[in-house]
């Protein structure tokens, strides 16, 4: 019995040590668990703070560089945050007057064209003995030339382009740019000149022949290199026909005959003449003006 007894007491407790060893191998698993878990949130904790820790500002040069290569790669888009960092964090940095330029030539290049005169007139007034400043007047004639669209809408972006070239050619006739000047303000007077003839040509077909006087002389008198002239001295001389003007009309296609052989309004001007000499439907000419409406095949417009 006292054997018997023994084996059972040493058995009761080779159990208990297998509990206690299975348990303390459970805390240990628990607590290695715990640890790893504090570790993953250590670092996730670690790492976080680094991932929103703000990053370092760009330098001036920085900005600079980075919007230059995107200016270089025509990214002109891209290129204006960068320059645009520099002016308003760096203002009195090197970098600074260069990026005040890159901007508005970077809306002229993207064809922005009201966005660059913004900058490229700050940048004028702001620096006006830049050695760049003549390139900046080019840019600025450029965008007002382009926001002209058709000869029958306002013609003040034109007239600005006009100023804006010629003070080119004026304070800067030695410039590159003041020799580019000379075929764009030719394009700009010959679209000046179209726009008052078209205002005119309205203005006659209406009656209104004093109205449409003005513009005619206008165009002999600011724009006769336009390559209208001929036709406007025949306008004209029509206009002072109908008005019963003869010495103006007789003026006005004389000059006509005489300083354009080769034009195609000539002949009628020729016409004019003789029915001013010669009476030939003078009546109906002057109160019906039935030459250009009904007998337009004699020769007449």
């Amino acid at each position: 019995m006292r054997r018997h007894s023994q084996g059972k007491g040493t058995g009761e407790m080779e159990i208990h040590r297998q509990a206690n060893q299975k348990m303390t191998t459970r805390g240990s698993s628990a607590a290695r668990s715990l640890a790893a878990a504090g570790l993953i949130v250590w670092v996730a904790g670690v790492c976080g703070c680094a991932y929103f820790k703000e990053k370092p500002e760009l330098t001036a040069e920085e900005n600079f560089r980075k919007g230059t290569e995107e200016f270089n790669k025509e990214h002109y888009e891209s290129a204006i945050p960068f320059f645009q960092k520099i002016l308003e964090s760096y203002p009195f940095s090197i970098h600074a007057v260069p990026a005040e330029l890159k901007v508005g030539e970077c809306y002229f290049l993207e064809e922005k064209y009201p966005e660059a005169l913004v900058h490229l007139q700050g940048f004028e007034e702001l620096h006006p003995t830049n050695d760049q400043i003549p390139y900046v007047i080019w840019m600025k004639a450029v965008s007002y030339s382009e926001q002209f669209s058709t000869i029958d809408r306002d013609v003040t972006s034109l007239e600005s382009a006009q100023k804006e070239l010629q003070k080119l050619r004026q304070r800067f006739p030695q410039s590159p740019y003041a020799e580019k000047a000379e075929d764009l303000l030719r394009e700009v007077r010959t679209k000046l000149a179209e726009h008052d003839f078209y205002v005119a040509r309205f203005y006659y077909r209406d009656g209104k022949f004093n109205a449409a006087l003005p513009r005619y002389k206008r165009i002999l008198e600011k724009f006769p290199e336009a390559g209208i002239a001929d036709h406007a001295l025949y306008e004209a001389g029509k206009c002072h026909y109908f008005l019963n003007e003869d010495d103006a009309a007789r003026d006005s296609f004389t000059r006509l005959v005489q300083a354009y052989p080769e034009s195609e309004y000539r002949g009628k001007a020729e016409e004019f003449l003789q029915d001013l000499n010669d009476g030939r439907y003078t009546v109906v000419s002057r109160y019906f003006r039935a030459k250009e409406r009904v007998f337009r095949w004699f020769g007449y417009e």
